[in-house]
Parts: C-alpha cells; sequence; structure tokens
C-alpha cells in the first residue's frame, strides 16, 4: 500500500482519499450520468415553479439548465446548488441554441421576460 506525508505524518493513501471523500469531491469521483441527469432534472423541477417577487430586483435570469427562465432570487440560489454539484461531478451539459435573454421583471408577483412586439 502507498503512503503519503500529511501534516508531519506518514499515512496510507487510501485513508487520505477516505478523509477527502467526506470533506468533498476528490480523488477522481465523477458522478454516473444517471446522478448528473438527476441533478439536472432537479433544477429544471425549480426551473418550472412560479418564481414570485415583490419588485423587479427579485428577479434574475437563470443560466442553467438549458435556456434562460426567469427566476426569483431564492430560487436562482437553489438552482445554483445543483449546478456546482453537477460541475464538481464531471457532468456534460448538453448544448443548446438559446435565443438572447429578454429583459425580466417582476410583472404582477411573478418573474417573467418582457416580451417586445415585432413592430417595438
Amino acid at each position: 500500500m502507498q503512503s503519503v506525508r500529511l501534516l508531519g505524518r506518514t499515512v496510507a493513501f487510501g485513508s487520505v482519499c477516505l478523509v477527502a471523500a467526506l470533506l468533498g469531491p476528490g480523488c477522481g469521483h465523477s458522478l454516473s450520468q444517471e446522478e448528473c441527469d438527476a441533478l439536472r432534472g432537479n433544477a429544471f423541477d425549480i426551473v418550472n415553479e412560479a418564481h414570485t417577487c415583490d419588485s423587479d430586483a427579485d428577479c434574475r435570469a437563470s443560466d442553467w439548465p438549458g435556456c434562460s427562465k426567469p427566476v426569483s432570487k431564492k430560487n436562482s440560489d437553489r438552482i445554483n446548488e445543483h449546478k456546482v454539484k453537477f460541475t464538481a461531478g464531471s457532468c456534460k451539459e448538453p448544448q443548446a441554441a438559446c435565443r438572447p435573454t429578454p429583459e425580466i421583471y417582476c410583472k404582477q408577483g411573478l418573474c417573467v421576460f418582457r416580451e417586445q412586439t415585432a413592430g417595438g
């Protein structure tokens, strides 16, 4: 068994990986495709919820998963938790052709796109 010098002590390499795995991603751990799909699916579930707001400052564009959608700040933070795990797990994002993101604002208590008609 290989050993490494850690904090002035020689320990088995397997012990270092075990500690690293318990503290966070490490030792080359990647998520399975099913785990990646579950994280992405959970993020889509959040994106598809109603995003309530009190003002325009409560709304923003999601940057993941897929093309941008109007979301609340609270739900944006929830989505980001899944994105961090997705990225750390070496998951692959499918490529999508997305339109430019329209302005997002609070309309009658919900975060929405400000869609422009062809005439302006």
